[in-house]
């Protein structure tokens, strides 16, 4: 009968045929050419907080190192091995894709940050508007400048990602954004071209000095792990 005060955590699904796995207390749950690295612990002993998503993305970036593979995001937990199983059994070719799609490759993120206009009033300028016609019309151009800078600024991070795109194999623009960041995206980059890549992202950095860059990775690929 299974221990029902056990449950199995998933780390990830790897590409198992090229290297063992020798990183107790984690172990290979093992379909053909394919495993979940996982570890089972008791219910108990299982926490939430933010010192264990760290430690477990840790561990992930470790396996990133030696496998190809498909990360798993924190708290992913199945009742057994026999339901890890299941899983590799039913989802085996739609992994197998995945994994080949994967190879040799990694991921960076971007942020594209704008300093934002901070319009400064000195003594001079707290001065009583004449009327509320000139307090609007100021209002008005300043809205006009600011608008301009955004656009100037789209055109740009727009140039830049197309530039970006050439040198990866999947990209992902994240649609939300807010504040001084004005681009948000993820390119999966072979690993052989990741210097090429980051000199890239520096070079489009001295050529938009008005742009801040904020480079990240090389990452286990999350953004790019969910089949089609």
């Amino acid at each position: 009968m299974p221990d029902e005060r056990m449950l199995t955590c998933m780390y990830a699904i790897v590409d198992y045929s090229a290297m063992k796995l020798n990183m107790p207390p984690l172990y290979p749950v093992i379909y053909r050419d394919i495993a979940a690295i996982v570890e089972t612990a008791c219910k108990e002993r299982l926490t939430f907080d933010q010192q264990a998503a760290i430690a477990y993305g840790t561990t992930v970036e470790v396996l990133n190192e030696k496998f190809t593979l498909l990360p798993c995001r924190f708290g992913t937990f199945l009742r057994n091995e026999k339901a890890v199983l299941q899983i590799l059994q039913q989802q085996y070719s739609v992994y197998r894709k995945k994994l080949e799609e994967l190879r040799g490759k990694q991921e960076f993120g971007l942020k594209i940050l704008s300093e934002k206009s901070v319009w400064k009033h000195n003594a001079n300028d707290k001065k009583q508007w004449k009327d509320g016609k000139e307090y609007l019309l100021q209002k008005f151009h300043d809205y006009q400048a600011g608008e301009g800078r955004k656009q100037v600024a789209q055109r740009a991070v727009d140039i830049i990602h197309e530039e970006l795109k050439k040198l990866s194999s999947m990209n992902v623009k994240n649609a939300e954004i807010s504040g001084h960041v004005v681009f948000s995206g993820n390119y999966l980059v072979e690993k052989k071209t990741e210097s090429f890549f980051c000199s890239k992202v520096e070079a489009l950095q001295g050529t938009y000095p008005e742009l801040k860059f904020l480079l990240t990775g090389p990452w286990p690929p999350y953004n790019f792990a969910a089949g089609d």
